[in-house]
């Protein structure tokens, strides 16, 4: 998809914008080849020439509507970041908006900082834990972001909390995921502030001022054992600063089995998995009964918070 373009190959796209040609390494990325070259044409080789790629007349106005804002806005952060914009580097999408994210939250990061696995497994959630040390050029970099020379040997409590304010809020999402605040235009867009506080860790929410609480709060997390058992500790939490917080019910739900992929959390074999039933809704309690029963789990990354909330704005 050309918004998962790697870098390289935006910057290559940006060269043949300017240059008018480019070495033929672009047709490696199967939308380029697909997409620009084979389907609408905008591409093609030199003749007698198929190291050299050359743009057609379409491809500078294409260029500029679908990639040209979102090359400056990197090149900015690069620039900003004091990073090399090598086109030697594999970054994908969700590599430049973990980068960016780590940029904007740095001195959050540095205070509580975890090894390098723990950090990997938490600021790159979609990968892995070993994510970082497998690509050595993006750990540098991240490491020249943060300002430190090497991660700590050993673990620190996760005491993070990070938000992405909105210039007009109409409620307030704490989210599990972190994912969510590194891609949080939609959300503002939708005035919706972020907050995401590290996952199990939740001591620090008891921290929150009640002048931060006057708008409607919304929590987001994966529907297991796991997620759920910290949802019921943050009610706690905020029920003791006199304030609700309402827990975004999933829709058009895709179910994954509970041991998919690295997936730890396992559901109890006791009546509603130790959950307290009083804090669900009908519905809610509808979906959780059918995650034990059949040994299921509902992913967070596939609920869609921004739909639910506008509607329960209503």
């Amino acid at each position: 998809m050309r918004g998962d373009l790697e870098w390289r190959y935006l910057k290559g796209l940006y060269k043949l914008y300017t240059d008018k040609s480019v070495r033929n390494k672009l047709m490696n990325d199967a939308y380029i080849k697909n997409i620009l070259y084979k389907r609408l044409k905008l591409i093609g080789f030199k003749n007698g020439n198929k190291d050299i790629i050359e743009s057609k007349p379409r491809f500078n106005a294409f260029f500029e509507k679908e990639f040209l804002e979102k090359y400056l806005y990197y090149v900015d952060f690069f620039e900003n970041a004091g990073l090399d914009n090598s086109g030697l580097k594999t970054y994908d999408k969700y590599d430049l908006e973990t980068l960016m994210f780590i940029h904007k939250n740095k001195q959050e990061l540095k205070e509580s900082l975890t090894t390098v696995r723990s950090f990997s497994s938490l600021v790159f959630k979609q990968k892995d834990s070993k994510y970082l040390e497998s690509k050595p050029g993006l750990l540098k970099d991240v490491l020249k972001l943060l300002q430190v020379e090497r991660f700590p040997n050993e673990e620190k409590a996760n005491q993070w909390k990070f938000t992405q304010d909105c210039e007009f809020p109409e409620a307030i999402l704490l989210c599990e995921n972190i994912d969510f605040i590194k891609a949080y235009w939609e959300f503002t867009t939708n005035n919706i502030e972020l907050w995401y506080a590290g996952g199990n860790n939740t001591a620090k929410l008891k921290r929150v001022s009640k002048r931060n609480l006057a708008l409607p709060l919304y929590y987001v997390c994966d529907w297991d054992y796991h997620g759920l058992k910290i949802y019921e500790r943050i009610v706690e939490i905020f029920e003791a600063k006199g304030k609700n917080i309402h827990l975004i019910t999933p829709k058009n739900i895709i179910f994954k089995p509970i041991d998919s992929g690295h997936h730890k959390s396992k559901w109890l074999q006791n009546d509603f998995s130790n959950l307290n039933r009083e804090l669900y809704t009908k519905n809610q309690v509808e979906i959780i009964d059918k995650l034990i029963s059949n040994n299921l789990w509902i992913e967070e990354q596939t609920i869609s918070p921004i739909e639910a909330i506008n509607e329960l704005k209503k």
